[in-house]
C-alpha cells in the first residue's frame, strides 16, 4: 500500500505531504524491533547469569560448606580438625558458621570426655577384683588387732575399723556405678564433744606415729 501523510509546513507554506511505501517503513520497524528483542534477551542473560554467581558465591557454595562439613563431623565425631571454620562473614550465613562451631565444638569435647571416662571406667574396673581383696586383707588385720591387750590398740582399732568398711563401701559403690554415688545426707543431732574428742585421738595417734 501507499501512505500519504500531510502536515504542517514549515517557513510559512501550507501544507507539507509526504507519499511513501509501507513496505520500507514496515521493513525498518520490524528490523528495530528485531534489534530492541534481541538487545533486551542480551541484557538479560548477562543480568541472569550475574544473579546467577552472586547467589551462587553468596548461598549456594557457603550452604554446600556447611552441609558437606556436617556430613564430615558426622563421621568422626571427636576429631578436633571436623569442626568447621567459621568465615568472618556478619549475615545469617556467618552467624550460621559460628553457631554450628561452637555446637561442633561442644559436642566434640564432651565426646572426648565420655572417651575418657569409659577409658578410666575400664582400668578401675580391672583393679576392681585386686583392689577389693587388698581391703578385705586389711580388714582381716585391723579385726586382728581387736585382739592385741594393749588398751591404746583397743581404742583406736574399732575406728581403723569403721574407716576400712567405709572405704570398702565407697570403692564398691565406685566400681559398681563408674562414679562415686555419695549417699543422701543423714541430718540428726550429734554430740560435739564425741566428735572433737575422736579427732582429737586419731590426730594424738598420728603424733605419736611421727615420734
Amino acid at each position: 500500500d501507499v501512505m500519504r501523510v500531510v502536515g504542517p509546513a514549515p517557513m510559512g507554506g501550507d501544507f507539507l505531504e509526504i507519499v511513501l511505501d509501507e513496505a520500507p517503513l514496515r521493513q525498518a520497524m520490524l528490523r528495530f524491533s528485531i534489534n530492541i528483542l534481541l538487545l533486551s534477551l542480551v541484557i538479560s542473560i548477562i543480568t541472569a547469569t550475574l544473579v546467577y554467581f552472586a547467589l551462587h558465591y553468596l548461598l549456594v557454595r557457603p550452604m554446600r560448606r556447611i552441609t558437606a562439613n556436617m556430613m564430615r563431623f558426622r563421621d568422626d565425631p571427636e576429631n578436633p580438625a571436623r569442626i568447621i571454620v567459621a568465615s568472618p562473614r556478619q549475615d545469617e550465613i556467618g552467624l550460621a558458621e559460628r553457631e554450628l562451631s561452637m555446637m561442633q565444638g561442644d559436642i566434640a569435647s564432651m565426646l572426648q570426655q565420655k572417651s575418657r571416662l569409659a577409658s578410666l571406667g575400664l582400668a578401675v574396673s580391672k583393679i576392681n577384683h585386686d583392689l577389693r581383696n587388698l581391703l578385705t586383707s586389711a580388714q582381716l588385720f585391723s579385726e586382728g588387732l581387736t585382739r592385741v591387750p594393749d588398751p591404746r590398740v583397743q581404742r583406736f582399732a574399732p575406728k581403723l575399723m569403721r574407716s576400712l568398711e567405709r572405704a570398702i563401701a565407697f570403692c564398691e559403690s565406685t566400681l559398681s556405678y563408674g562414679r562415686a554415688q555419695e549417699p543422701p545426707p543423714d541430718r540428726r543431732p550429734v554430740e560435739v564433744e564425741a566428735v572433737v574428742e575422736e579427732v582429737h585421738e586419731t590426730l594424738a595417734l598420728a603424733d605419736s606415729r611421727l615420734r
